[in-house]
């Protein structure tokens, strides 16, 4: 019996120990992992939205990775993260996070830069696990995301076999992978939509920056 006392004293010590010290290792490395976190986030902003020289929060809006907007019509597509990019204490634009739940092999997430005229700025493909050579494309041959940049229009469309090549708001499907051409494009469409919100009702950053 006191073996048995003796060895769960033991245990007992053993698991103080090591969730302590866990504890330690978490404080330790939280602020860290937080930081480079944000680093991401932030380079992601830039290359979608190069004109802004700071990002912020937009006021009444508190959209995190815990807070998901789903755009009415956008079934497979929710937003996870909103920010507007300030230029001279005005709004020039609008960062979007978006994740599409039809990708081939999965969630697509990726942010996207819109101007505050309605240009379409950039994409940011923030995770993807697409078929290599195929969907994965969509990341790594930039031919595809490029289509998007500097057009004005209200949503895109995928057409096959480069028959809307000259027309704005058709999209070149990726050879062989036109379920991740589409699930990226109405995952582009659902934050048009958004965009067409913000720029309705005059919002305002949490730092006081307006679009006009």
């Amino acid at each position: 019996m006191k073996k048995i006392i003796k060895d769960a004293c033991i245990l007992f010590a053993i698991t103080l120990v090591a969730g302590v010290l866990l504890g330690i290792v978490y404080d330790v490395t939280k602020a860290p992992i937080a930081n480079q976190s944000e680093k991401a986030k932030q380079e992601a902003y830039r290359a979608v939205l190069p004109d802004a020289e700071s990002f912020e929060a937009i006021e009444g809006i508190t959209c995190s990775d815990d807070s998901i907007i789903t755009v009415s019509g956008y079934v497979n597509d929710e937003i996870s993260d909103i920010v507007a990019g300030v230029k001279g204490g005005k709004i020039v634009g609008y960062v979007i996070t978006v994740t599409d739940g039809a990708g081939y092999g999965g969630d697509i997430k990726f942010s996207v830069g819109v101007a505050s005229d309605g240009t379409y700025m950039g994409t940011s493909i923030l995770s993807i696990s697409e078929t290599a050579g195929l969907g994965m494309r969509a990341k790594t041959d930039p031919s595809f995301l490029s289509q998007f940049n500097g057009v004005k229009v209200d949503s895109f469309s995928v057409v096959k076999d480069g028959t809307g090549s000259s027309a704005d708001d058709k999209i070149d499907a990726i050879s062989g992978s036109t379920i991740t051409s589409k699930a990226v494009t109405n995952g582009i469409n659902a934050a048009l939509a958004e965009f067409k919100i913000l720029n309705s009702s005059n919002v305002k950053t949490v730092g006081g920056a307006g679009v006009e």
